[in-house]
């Protein structure tokens, strides 16, 4: 007999690569110390790095990848860097304070994922049996609705700030998920599914 559930329970994400240790390294002593750090960072589907300088203000493991979240100094705002992509970090002697105000939560309550836009989309799914029963029992989201729907389908609602990790998760569940609105969610699938239909003819 177990003495100590905690023997039993677990939740490991996953530790950043080898090459990615000591940018965490770095990355948590800024945080901790509430330092300026200067890095380069190559953002999604660019050529080149560039230089940023950035007040560090959370660190956190999502969807086993590593991200800093900090305010942008040039311009002015919160940015979400990916660790693989940040390289050269460096703590300088300026210190600030994170507002008290900042809550990583709070910060991506309209995100599914990391991603954070600036709309308002109404996002309805519906999931055939198969998957019904995958999405049962998990919280995808904090503003989920379940509709249990006949045939033991199901029909999901959300309300996120952007569809761009949303297309990215329904595509992840293939012929098994259908988009009920909004129809601009719809139409990206629609051409991914034709552009993969034609590289793969």
């Amino acid at each position: 007999m177990l003495t100590n559930l905690d023997e039993a329970l677990s939740f490991r994400p996953f530790a950043p690569e080898d090459n990615d240790l000591e940018t965490f390294e770095v990355l948590t002593r800024a945080l901790k110390q509430q330092r300026v750090l200067k890095f380069q960072y190559r953002n999604l589907d660019a050529d080149k790095a560039q230089a940023r300088l950035v007040h560090p203000y959370h660190l956190a493991c999502v969807d086993n990848h590593w991200y800093l979240f900090a305010f942008d100094a040039k311009r002015q705002a919160m940015r979400t860097f990916a660790l693989p992509r940040l390289k050269s970090p460096e703590i300088t002697p300026d210190r600030f304070t994170i507002p008290k105000k900042f809550k990583l939560d709070e910060y991506l309550k309209g995100s599914f994922s990391v991603f954070k836009g600036e709309d308002d989309y109404e996002i309805v799914v519906e999931f055939d049996s198969w998957a019904a029963d995958h999405i049962r029992g998990h919280k995808w989201h904090a503003t989920q609705e379940i509709v249990e729907l006949p045939r033991r389908q199901l029909r999901l609602r959300l309300r996120l700030n952007s569809i761009a990790e949303a297309e990215r998760w329904i595509l992840s569940w293939g012929t098994h998920a259908t988009v009920i609105r909004p129809q601009g969610l719809a139409n990206r699938l629609r051409d991914t599914a034709k552009t993969l239909a034609s590289r793969y003819q």
